[in-house]
C-alpha cells in the first residue's frame, strides 16, 4: 500500500458512562474517557498507555499484640491477593448502544495498521510481534488478507497467469496467514482484515483488474462483480 493508514496508539473510548465496567479502560497517556470504576473495582495501570478496571485486591492487615511489662510483639500476616483472569479470547466484538463489547464487557479499541506481519517468514517472529503489541496495550490490529502476484515472491496468497488464478495454500501462502491469526488469538488481539487493495502494491486492483479482464479504476470492484 503506497500510503499505509497508520492509527498507531489511538484509543477509542465509546460511551459517556460515569463509571467504567470491569476490564474497561480507565486511564493511560492521551486517554480522555471516564476514570472512575464500578463499585468493587480498582483502576490498575498495565502500562503507560493503558489502565483498566479490575476487581479490588483483598489485603489482611498485620496485627500487633502486646502484654504489660513485656516488650510488644508484632505478628505479621502475609497479605493475600485475589486475581481474576481476563476474558477468554473467544467470540467477536459486538456493538451495545454506543459501546463496543467483548464477552459482555466493554471493549476499548487500541490499535494500528500492520500490513507487514504476514511478510515475516519466521513464525517465531510473528509470535514475538503480537507479544510486543500486547505488552504495549494494543487490543486491535488491522492487517492484510490479500496479496496477488504474477510471479512467486515472498508471501503471496494468489498468483495470476493471464486470466487464470491459483490460490497458494503453502507455507508462504495461506498457511502464513493462519500463523498470523493464531498469533493474534494467543495474544488476545482482535484483527481487522482488509480483503483487497486499491493500489498496485501487493496486488489488489493492479492484478485483479487485468486478471478479470477489467481496466483498473476507482469503480473496478463494482464492474468485476457485474
Amino acid at each position: 500500500m503506497k500510503y499505509a493508514l497508520t492509527a498507531a496508539g489511538f484509543a477509542a473510548t465509546i460511551g459517556t458512562a460515569v463509571a467504567v465496567a470491569e476490564w474497561g479502560q480507565c486511564g493511560g497517556l492521551n486517554y480522555g474517557g471516564p476514570t472512575t470504576c464500578d463499585a468493587g473495582l480498582a483502576c490498575v495501570k498495565q502500562n503507560d498507555f493503558y489502565s483498566q478496571c479490575v476487581k479490588s485486591t483483598t489485603t489482611i492487615v498485620p496485627t500487633t499484640t502486646s502484654r504489660p511489662t513485656t516488650t510488644s510483639t508484632t505478628a505479621p500476616v502475609t497479605p493475600t491477593t485475589s486475581t481474576v483472569p481476563p476474558p477468554a479470547s473467544t467470540g467477536y466484538v459486538k456493538v451495545s448502544g454506543q459501546k463496543f463489547t467483548l464477552n459482555g464487557a466493554t471493549f476499548t479499541v487500541v490499535g494500528s495498521n500492520a500490513y507487514w506481519i504476514p511478510q515475516l517468514s519466521n513464525p517465531a517472529d510473528i509470535t514475538t510481534a503480537f507479544s510486543d503489541l500486547k505488552k504495549a496495550g494494543f487490543t486491535t490490529l488491522r492487517t492484510w488478507g490479500f496479496n496477488e502476484v504474477t510471479s512467486p515472491s515472498g508471501t503471496y496468497y494468489q498468483i495470476w497467469n493471464g486470466a487464470t488464478s491459483t490460490i497458494n495454500t503453502g507455507a508462504d501462502g495461506l498457511t502464513r496467514f493462519d500463523q498470523v491469526v493464531a498469533g493474534a488469538r494467543e495474544a488476545g488481539i482482535r484483527l481487522i482484515v482488509a480483503l483487497t487493495n486499491n493500489w498496485s502494491d501487493y496486488g489488489g486492483m493492479g492484478e485483479l483488474g487485468p486478471g478479470l479482464a477489467h481496466n483498473s479504476g476507482p469503480d473496478f470492484p463494482c464492474r468485476c462483480l457485474r
